[in-house]
């Protein structure tokens, strides 16, 4: 690891999931970025063509390097229903310390995964349908005045 070496810079992963809640054989996505601190800048900056590392449960699924923005995209079958834990992992190189983030996730039943939908595409009808009647009974009012 090249964390030791007095002159490097200070690295950090953010990372997100496209869905936090997959269902079970569904792709997992995680997107992110690799920064570095510049101290002359004061700012965060992207760190291109470098290697993280993506472990799921302790177990390593595969390897990708940023692009030009700093940023990297891995996809992975879903694991076994359950709470998991994602972690994205920057060894370091030369010049820079390494770093990590880490993500925790849930897969979900397909059926429970559906219900959720039907459940949030009811919920928005409701509220349109509840402003569609504000709508109506204003004008009503406004009509009869």
């Amino acid at each position: 690891m090249f964390s030791s070496d007095l002159s490097s810079r200070k690295t950090r992963i953010s990372a997100h999931f496209l869905d936090a809640a997959p269902a079970e054989d569904e792709a997992v996505t995680v997107e992110g970025w690799l920064t570095y601190y510049d101290e002359e800048k004061k700012s965060w900056i992207p760190l291109e063509k470098a290697q993280v590392t993506i472990y799921v449960d302790g177990r390593e699924l595969g390897k990708v390097e940023t692009n030009e923005f700093g940023m990297f995209s891995f996809a992975f079958p879903a694991p076994y229903k359950g709470r998991h834990k994602l972690e994205v992992r920057f060894k370091g190189k030369a010049g820079y310390e390494s770093s990590s983030k880490s993500l925790d996730f849930q897969v979900i039943e397909k059926e429970q995964k559906l219900k959720l939908g039907r459940l949030a595409r009811d919920v928005f009808l409701l509220i349109i349908a509840l402003i569609f009647l504000m709508f109506i009974a204003m004008f009503i009012t406004r009509m009869f005045r």
